[in-house]
């Protein structure tokens, strides 16, 4: 014969709220940046604040 099922106590979560349901963590701007030489016009990329490259920074 089939089996009875019993009456069970729901285990639906009152209050609680699904994760996959929660925004997204905002992400910090990346540290390096590319960037263009202001006196020899060569990209490359950096995390100063200074918008010339090594080679003419030497200079």
């Amino acid at each position: 014969m089939a089996k009875r099922k019993k009456n069970k106590e729901s285990k639906v979560m009152v209050g609680i709220k699904c994760q996959c349901q929660d925004r997204a963590v905002k992400r910090p701007e990346p540290l390096i940046r590319k960037i263009v030489c202001e006196k020899c016009g060569k990209s490359f990329s950096t995390n100063r604040d200074v918008d010339v490259c090594f080679k003419c920074e030497k200079k």
